[in-house]
């Protein structure tokens, strides 16, 4: 049966579709409520469909947590990232983050299908749990204001336990409640030639650089 583009234009309500469309189900992020130990190179995660065993695919596991995201781009390029550098999956903080959508899955060019993404509904208390359990949380920061100490990205010795990244919204960055349950603050060096009103990177651009830097013990 032959379609006409147009008809094909109206169902997608103007989006660019390349002559195919496919109708599939929606992807909901799947609730997390304890990220367990690392035991005999697996891990546990306790969702609310059940209690899961998994194998990292590096040296130990790595989770990258999106608190309050709020650009469907930024989101679909950290997604990329993740998966191209090996991280195990994507956990999403704050009631205003975005969520996984279309234009999240184009522009991680698929990768949101390939990597696990869950939600914590309470953050503070997930992660707290997840240090108790022998996991690391890693705050990106800029390099001033009062954020504490902060480590320039080369400078971070190879981690040795289960990490959780932790990647702040574009406006504010990392909740401070998150902050405060941080055991590593990180940031990317800049030149000392830039102005300085550009203090940061795009979030989707520093994950990159920041997921390239990150090794583990043993790598």
């Amino acid at each position: 049966m032959e379609v006409m583009k147009s008809d094909m234009t109206d169902a997608v309500y103007g989006a660019n579709h390349q002559g195919i469309l496919l109708k599939v189900g929606r992807i909901d992020a799947t609730r997390v409520r304890d990220l367990g130990p690392l035991v005999n190179g697996r891990y546990t995660l306790d969702l609310t469909t059940g209690v899961v065993e998994l194998e990292p695919r590096r040296k130990f596991p790595l989770l990258v947590c999106l608190d309050g995201i709020q650009d469907e781009r930024n989101m679909g390029s950290i997604i990329r990232s993740a998966l191209f550098f090996g991280a195990d999956g994507i956990l999403l903080c704050g009631k205003d983050a975005c969520r996984p959508s279309p234009i999240v899955s184009k522009t991680s060019s698929g990768a949101m299908e390939c990597l696990p993404i869950y939600k914590a509904a309470e953050p503070p208390k997930v992660l707290t749990k997840a240090r108790e359990n022998g996991w690391s949380v890693v705050c990106t920061t800029v390099k001033e204001g009062d954020l504490g100490e902060t480590n320039p990205l080369h400078r971070i010795s190879n981690l040795n336990s289960p990490t959780i990244l932790v990647l702040g919204s574009e406006g504010s960055g990392v909740n401070h409640v998150i902050r405060n349950l941080s055991d590593i603050n990180v940031h990317i060096p800049a030149r000392s030639d830039i102005p300085s009103y550009i203090d940061s990177l795009n979030v989707g651009v520093a994950a990159g650089v920041i997921l390239s830097a990150l090794k583990f013990v043993g790598e």
